[in-house]
């Protein structure tokens, strides 16, 4: 088998850049090494970054036509784009430690030239150079401050590649979900504070008052339960939350320092109240993967009626976004979202 890395031996092709020495990456058989993408740029508040350079029929650039096409569709407003890594067709794989923190000294130079507010790190390579975080699938739409040597500061917030969304259409709409709710929050100060409380009832007579509320009430409600465990067979219910349009109301149950745990004066009586609010039929009761907790709360006798569940109204809504609570809240509540 015919070895190009061979016939690339001894021919330089990095244009003696100094800061680049000692990189593996220069040694690999590529058309070219060390191109400075950003030398000619000027300040965007957005920078797009990929993960490296593409080389096609001699024109070097960090995202294909198709990919750029995407990024327009998606995003409308001024955006430098740039490589995270600034030679061609390199993989993860290829990038060792060592390289990776060779590269990141472009890297930051590009961020000082552009300025932006708002870095789009697309895809697993480019976020890990960037912020030394692997699991894109995980972390896209959180937000991460940065600051480079030179003293920029700055806001990344890992997206998909697009080619990911290219090769993957159901990703695209979390693409460009991800772009426009970092854009209109990190940008344009477009912030939105929650108008959250909830109150912790320790008192018999809180949950009595709660149970008085809601047992006959067409009001829809929210229902959350937090367990010491998956099995439902073997582990207990620690709290249980209920959120109606003006409030949250915390209930601690088989909790350490619960008044209400097992052995305690108004264990009885506590889920007896419970169970007169969930067995409601009138209003709705609206879970997040709503199985997982109506299997715990069988267990202690309660079969709560007319559930809602969030997870398979979203499917219905679209089969192919994902559904996770986490995912949902990012969608619809970006804005609303404390950084991570």
């Amino acid at each position: 088998m015919f070895d190009l890395d061979k016939l690339y031996a001894g021919h330089k092709t990095h244009g003696d850049n100094p800061l680049c020495e000692g990189c593996s990456i220069l040694e690999k058989s590529k058309p070219c090494h060390s191109v400075m993408d950003y030398e000619d740029f000027g300040e965007a508040p957005v920078l797009f970054l990929s993960d490296s350079l593409n080389y096609r029929l001699g024109t070097i650039a960090p995202f294909s036509k198709a990919e750029v096409s995407l990024i327009d569709e998606c995003y409308k407003e001024s955006y430098r784009l740039a490589a995270s890594v600034k030679c061609p067709s390199v993989k993860e794989a290829d990038m060792t430690p060592d390289n990776m923190k060779l590269c990141r000294v472009h890297l930051e130079a590009t961020i000082d030239k552009v300025k932006p507010k708002l870095v789009f790190p697309c895809g697993n390579l480019a976020m890990k150079m960037l912020i030394k975080k692997s699991g894109i699938t995980n972390k896209r739409g959180k937000s991460y401050e940065y600051i480079t040597t030179g003293g920029h500061r700055c806001i990344v917030v890992p997206i998909f590649h697009p080619y990911s969304c290219i090769k993957e259409p159901r990703h695209t709409i979390l693409f460009k979900t991800d772009i426009q709710n970092a854009y209109e929050k990190y940008v344009l100060g477009k912030r939105v504070k929650g108008n959250f409380t909830y109150k912790v009832l320790t008192q018999i007579e809180e949950v009595e008052a709660l149970a008085k509320k809601l047992w006959d009430s067409y009001e829809t409600i929210a229902v959350d339960t937090e367990t010491t465990g998956l099995n439902f067979l073997k582990d207990s219910i620690m709290t249980i939350s209920i959120t109606s349009k003006e409030q949250t109301w915390v209930l601690p149950l088989d909790h350490k320092d619960s008044p209400f745990r097992k052995g305690e004066p108004h264990y009885a009586k506590v889920w007896v109240l419970l169970r007169r609010i969930l067995e409601n039929p009138k209003n709705r009761k609206v879970f997040h993967n709503a199985k997982f907790d109506l299997k715990f709360l069988l267990n202690y006798g309660i079969y709560t009626k007319n559930v809602w569940d969030t997870k398979i109204m979203h499917h219905l809504l679209d089969e192919n976004m994902p559904k996770s609570l986490m995912d949902l809240t990012k969608l619809y509540f970006a804005n609303e979202l404390e950084d991570l």
